[in-house]
């Protein structure tokens, strides 16, 4: 059974965070903690590069056909970047960082498979469901990506509603 609390535990825990993880300070990151940072920072460009082109394929198509295939590529895409973080090894203190980030990747994944269910079937109810849990894995990867941000370079790299390339 589908739960809230369950997607929302790390998401909690990430909330908390005004400022990088303990022991860490904004721009005096060593080594492996800036190469784990840049290579999830690189990854949360594709995920909002792929988020853009749903919302442009939102915009462009009107057939429900289309828009269920659009969101099964999509989460195509979104599991290959499931599998891109699962072979990244997150430096212990930024852990906690790395599961929230994976729960995001998996909202998202079960948003779309929802979104191309909802399209594909005409079911109204799995398309908002799909759409709500998408916005909110989306919300989370900008949390997380501001955190890496300032953890990198102590100032974001890219605003927030800015647009990033694949």
């Amino acid at each position: 059974m589908f739960t809230w609390v369950a997607l929302r535990e790390p998401w909690q825990r990430l909330r908390g965070w005004g400022k990088p993880a303990a022991g860490l300070s904004a721009g005096t990151a060593d080594g492996a903690v800036r190469a784990y940072a840049q290579a999830v920072l690189h990854l949360l460009l594709r995920c909002e590069a792929l988020h853009n082109r749903w919302i442009e394929q939102l915009e462009e198509q009107r057939r429900s056909d289309r828009l269920a295939n659009a969101a099964a590529i999509y989460r195509w895409y979104l599991n290959h970047l499931q599998e891109t973080l699962a072979r990244l090894e997150a430096p212990p203190p930024l852990a906690s960082c790395h599961a929230a980030l994976a729960t995001a990747l998996a909202t998202a994944y079960r948003a779309t498979q929802l979104l191309s269910q909802g399209y594909r079937f005409h079911n109204v109810r799995r398309i908002c469901d799909g759409g709500v849990l998408l916005e909110d894995a989306r919300a989370q990867g900008q949390a997380i990506r501001q955190l890496l941000e300032t953890l990198v370079s102590g100032s974001p790299a890219v605003e927030a509603g800015g647009e990033a390339s694949a």
